[in-house]
């Protein structure tokens, strides 16, 4: 049944909730992964990546648009069914699960290698994980303001990253198609796993009050897309291809060199501040999550479905696997996983336009009619 008292999410709050579960994901080894299919070419693999991206969110706002009044939760069995129905939201859940889990294990890494050496992942893992479930369990309206606070930090850090401070050596972004199209065409793949998390659209659709919902998207995709094209750009100006291939993580040697007045060890600041912003994606996508098990599984109570979340969650995030490892499984996974988000919303708008299954206007877009 659906109600007609939804919770409130501005129009800015959705292109915070957009930005910041996108960019947490793989921004530290970005442009090695581009670079090692593409070559300088990753740069226009990058943006491919973004204009796929928004063929994707065109497809969410397609379905999410038929049912504007209704949550996923609420018309899933309407298109395939309860049972299927259920089906989808458990496999949506898990999958959101997966990569929200994958971005600190990416993070502590890092974290280790610069700044915490002798910490151990446990330690690290729990109290963040358990912070992120904390403001997700509490719904759209807590996610999407703490979500907010967040994203501002995040905006400076998407200024000061995108500022050219150190030359770029022309010679090494010139040879964009020394790998060939085949090669760029490759560099799509890793990069489309750094747009993780757009689909938070979907999920939050009916309650954002704004008729310009896709055009945010589309807003939120774009800067998305010109933060990783300019790193991106930066990394390889500054460190070349061949020593981009060397480096763990190609990002962190970047701001090793990076040098302002107000940073001493610019690598070890970004470090502790894009902390933050990894909290606002794990939020996000442990708000996914919940909200699809409970669809899955409306008969539990609610507290039984945060519980079974936050011990997946954690037990998830602090079991100690090698980098290598992690590596191959968040590649195979992030493919599936982001086909899954990319196509699926697309057929199932196909299915419910063939099945004339179609929800009731809001009253924004009966005004607007």
């Amino acid at each position: 049944m659906q109600n007609r008292h939804r919770p409130v999410v501005t129009g800015w709050q959705l292109f915070c909730l957009i930005v910041n579960t996108i960019v947490g994901t793989g921004v530290y080894t970005l442009a090695r992964d581009v670079a090692e299919p593409a070559g300088a070419g990753g740069l226009l693999s990058m943006l491919l990546a973004g204009i796929l991206m928004v063929v994707g969110l065109l497809g969410l706002h397609l379905l999410a648009s038929r049912f504007p009044r209704q949550t996923l939760n609420e018309y899933i069995g309407e298109i395939l069914g309860t049972f299927l129905g259920k089906g989808y939201l458990l496999v949506y859940a898990l999958f959101t699960l997966l990569i929200g889990v994958s971005v600190p294990r990416a993070h502590f890494p890092v974290v280790s290698a610069w700044a915490l050496g002798q910490t151990p992942q446990l330690v690290f893992m729990v109290p963040l994980v358990f912070v992120c479930w904390n403001v997700a369990r509490r719904g759209v309206v807590v996610t999407a303001r703490v979500v907010e606070m967040i994203n501002y930090l995040t905006l400076t850090l998407i200024i000061l990253l995108v500022i050219p401070v150190i030359p770029i050596d022309l010679d090494f972004v010139r040879p964009l198609f020394e790998k060939g199209v085949a090669g760029i065409a490759k560099g799509i793949l890793p990069g489309l796993y750094a747009f993780a998390g757009f689909d938070v659209f979907l999920i939050v659709y009916p309650y954002v009050r704004t008729r310009r919902k896709f055009g945010i998207g589309v807003a939120a995709l774009g800067l998305v897309t010109f933060f990783y094209l300019m790193t991106t750009l930066l990394i390889i100006g500054n460190l070349g291809i061949e020593l981009i291939l060397m480096t763990t993580w190609p990002l962190q040697s970047y701001l090793n060199r990076f040098a302002l007045e107000i940073f001493e060890r610019a690598d070890v600041v970004f470090l502790i501040a894009w902390t933050f912003q990894i909290i606002n994606t794990i939020v996000v996508m442990l708000y996914i999550a919940i909200t699809c098990l409970q669809g899955a599984f409306p008969c539990l109570n609610a507290s039984i479905v945060y519980f079974i979340v936050l011990i997946l969650a954690i037990a998830t995030t602090s079991y100690q696997t090698d980098y290598d490892f992690e590596t191959r499984v968040r590649s195979t996974y992030s493919l599936i996983a982001i086909g899954f988000f990319w196509v699926t919303p697309w057929l199932l708008w196909m299915v419910s336009l063939l099945r004339g299954k179609k929800g009731e206007s809001s009253s924004e877009e009966k005004s607007a009619a």
